[in-house]
């Protein structure tokens, strides 16, 4: 069984909240799409990205490297936030996606 995730993102509303979450290396976020359209959370530089979430539905990410990652909805590109991943157990691997 995974860990349960470090912080959780809700999207409603066409909006990610929090928009800004902070994260250690090695811990995860997950996003849970609340809206009746379908989202996805995908990091604008390609290196994460969520499936796409119909209503209820979510999906986590891992990250294993320190960085800033400004990421959108592919489905309605105008929704955006960022995570910030600050140092902790690993920093060898860029973000994963865990099942």
């Amino acid at each position: 069984m995974a860990p349960a995730p470090a912080a959780t993102v809700t999207i409603q509303g066409f909006a990610f909240a929090p928009a800004d979450v902070t994260v250690k290396v090695g811990e995860s976020i997950r996003w849970t799409n609340q809206d009746s359209a379908p989202h996805t959370a995908t990091a604008d530089d390609g290196s994460f990205g969520t499936a796409t979430l119909g209503q209820g539905r979510s999906d986590s990410v891992t990250f294993t490297k320190v960085g800033t990652y400004a990421y959108h909805c592919a489905v309605h590109p105008t929704m955006t936030a960022v995570v910030h991943v600050v140092a902790g157990a690993s920093e060898s691997t860029p973000p994963t996606k865990s099942y």
